[in-house]
């Protein structure tokens, strides 16, 4: 199959010496996972710890799903209301879920290029540190450039909705993804530093950026989020899995922080940081699901979205 062959190839790729790459599927509710070492050699199966980088974000897009279910917010409210704040560019919650809010590559503006390049380069979380008050003064003063295409993916977006949610809410979003993640079972997803197979990003505990990386997690918990959103159990998560914008007509749309697949219908995310790289997608028709996780990073021609989209790809092909 052609996904074994992707997972040979990175799997032998430079520095992949001390891979561990866990690649879990679902099979209208049957889950099996297994373990790759280097050169793409199945090693013991076991739940490692992974850091899950944006995937933190699709747990975030569900607390989301949750409030909208509940009449706390409106996919066309502005944030500006919810923030209380007084702000020329005023996009609204479904332009940030399907990152059209203009917000582009965005980063802290308290940050210089230069810094979080080297931040970058030296694998330190440029995030570190940034706060309510960063935050909430950089939506203020943000002003969209004219010639940037409508839609380009966004992290800031990401910190922007954590802020629109801690508002919903009146808690930080830190202390909501934690509550998400406990009420979906997820026993052993957290924000615990640094794993047995990689370093993680540092954080204080109290930056807001918390809403878009951070959060450490395992196979079977990766799997049980995908089930859950198969199965729309809980029944809000249906309302992240509709297509409310066109990215490329005839091949991807934007459900609430979900990438769609226009010609299978596979809805899917991915997530990296500096030393891990990570996908998650299903199809509901079929309940097939993939999750890939790896501790190494995305830098390559192959990644953890290329691996997962092929294997998930090759399931629905193959369903009974």
């Amino acid at each position: 199959m052609i996904s074994d062959n992707l997972i040979k190839n990175y799997a032998s790729a430079r520095g992949t010496s001390n891979l561990v790459l866990t690649v879990g599927t679902i099979d209208n509710g049957e889950m099996d996972y297994k373990v790759y070492g280097h050169k793409g050699a199945q090693i013991t199966k076991q739940q490692h710890r992974y850091e899950i980088g944006s995937l933190t974000k699709s747990i975030m897009m569900a607390k989301l799903c949750q409030a909208i279910s509940e009449g706390k917010v409106s996919p066309s409210d502005k944030i500006g209301t919810i923030l209380d704040e007084n702000i020329s560019h005023n996009p609204t919650i479904e332009q940030l879920a399907t990152h059209t809010a203009r917000y582009g590559n965005s980063y802290p503006k308290h940050i210089t290029r230069k810094e979080m390049k080297n931040a970058l380069f030296s694998k330190d979380n440029p995030y570190c540190g940034y706060k309510e008050n960063d935050i909430l003064n950089d939506i203020e003063n943000f002003k969209p450039n004219a010639k940037h295409r409508e839609w380009v993916y966004s992290h800031f977006g990401g910190a922007v909705m954590g802020e629109v949610l801690s508002k919903i809410y009146d808690k930080d979003i830190k202390t909501i993804i934690e509550e998400t993640v406990e009420e979906l079972g997820l026993e052993n997803t957290g924000y615990t530093g640094d794993t047995e197979i990689g370093k993680c990003w540092k954080w204080n505990g109290d930056e807001v950026y918390a809403a878009t990386s951070g959060l450490v997690s395992t196979v079977n918990d990766m799997m049980k989020f995908v089930q859950e959103n198969i199965e729309c159990d809980p029944e809000y998560l249906t309302l992240g899995h509709k297509k409310y914008y066109t990215i490329s007509k005839g091949k991807y749309d934007m459900g609430l922080g979900w990438v769609i697949n226009d010609d299978t219908k596979i809805i899917w995310h991915d997530g990296s940081t500096d030393n891990f790289d990570c996908f998650i997608g299903f199809e509901k028709h079929s309940k097939k699901g993939v999750v890939v996780l790896s501790n190494y990073p995305n830098k390559g021609e192959i990644n953890a979205a290329k691996i997962g989209l092929e294997k998930i790809t090759e399931l629905v092909k193959n369903r009974k």
